[in-house]
């Protein structure tokens, strides 16, 4: 029984566990998950180059082209880590039922700790990787910034009047995702490979009710799957009602997104990144690089050890993520209507 608690079995119990849901983090964090040699993470913030180039004789020279745009960002990766007590009596309780049932029971118990370790860290990825689509990373305290990515203030939008879309007769959320779209596309200086917003539910139900946007779902088969899945494509971008919450610091509950939200997001081959670091620990002395059987380095770290007073068994969950948008101007943020 003793053999679950070593580090090897803890850590890839920790990495094959995805117990809560980041739908935000999947689609555009996870898959750039990479671990760097030290604790000290830089990323480049990018802003393209728009001009274009003129035919040359095959005698001229090449022309001196503008760098693009980089502003680099260091800091220091996030740390995420938390320690559960088994105490003795609990091990002892279970030790008691004997071996076979014994090792099950205390699976089972190691099992409930460690996925609800592993669900706290999802939630703070989600929530990182949310705010990062606004500008700004916050710690869960909800005012202390751990990173400004210097979104440009005309990509958060406040609709207001009449092109609010609580006014159904002159609303056209047709037109402010297009104009969004030019927008990103205006600035970012990047390829566009797909376009995909979030949307909070009152956001979402107001937007239902506007005819224009009716009457384009009534002739498509987008209508069976909005009523069903809360998912629709409206102007080439594919819009998800997306209302998961989380619960910070102070215990109020908050949405990932606003309900009278839509965040745009027009994603392509470098507008994300997703660095962690080692973690400093001796009883990892490569720190989260060390590569499962997989092949591949694993973002979080896991391990065990006994104390005597009081007596019992200290398990512990770190990792050192960190969610990049390298292209803040990939993404526009608009509140489309009064919070309810």
């Amino acid at each position: 029984m003793d053999n679950l608690f070593l580090t090897r079995t803890l850590t890839a119990a920790i990495n094959a566990m995805r117990p809560a849901s980041t739908v935000i983090y999947d689609r555009l964090f996870r898959k750039h998950e990479h671990m760097e040699p030290t604790d000290r993470l830089a990323f480049d913030v990018i802003t393209g180059s728009e001009s274009i180039l003129a035919n040359l004789s095959v005698y001229a020279p090449a022309t001196i082209g503008n760098k693009t745009g980089r502003r680099t960002v260091t800091l220091q990766a996030p740390r995420l880590a938390e320690k559960r007590l088994i105490n003795a009596a609990e091990l002892n309780a279970v030790r008691a039922f004997g071996s076979q049932l014994s090792v099950q029971l205390m699976k089972t118990m190691l099992n409930r700790e460690l996925t609800d370790m592993r669900a706290k860290f999802d939630r703070t990825l989600e929530f990182w990787a949310s705010r990062a689509l606004r500008g700004i990373i916050y710690d869960a305290d909800m005012s202390t910034q751990l990173i400004n990515f210097g979104l440009d203030s005309d990509h958060t939008v406040t609709l207001s009047g009449v092109d609010l879309w609580t006014a159904p007769t002159t609303a056209n959320p047709i037109n402010n995702f297009r104009d969004w779209k030019r927008l990103i596309e205006s600035d970012s200086g990047h390829n566009v490979t797909s376009w995909h917003a979030y949307i909070g539910w009152q956001a979402m139900d107001k937007m239902l009710m506007i005819h224009s946007v009716r009457d384009l779902i009534t002739y498509s088969k987008g209508l069976e799957v909005l009523e069903t899945g809360r998912i629709i494509t409206i102007a080439g971008v594919t819009l998800e009602e997306y209302n998961k919450t989380f619960v910070d610091a102070s215990g109020a509950t908050q949405y990932f997104i606003a309900p009278n939200e839509v965040v745009l997001v027009g994603d392509g081959d470098d507008v994300f990144d997703t660095p962690y670091a080692p973690v400093i620990d001796s009883a990892a002395p490569n720190g989260v690089g060390n590569v499962s059987s997989s092949g591949r380095s694993q973002m979080f770290f896991a391990k065990s050890w006994q104390v005597e007073d009081p007596s019992g068994t200290w398990i512990k969950c770190e990792g050192r993520p960190c969610p990049v948008v390298q292209r803040p101007d990939a993404v526009v943020r608009a509140s489309v209507m009064t919070l309810v």
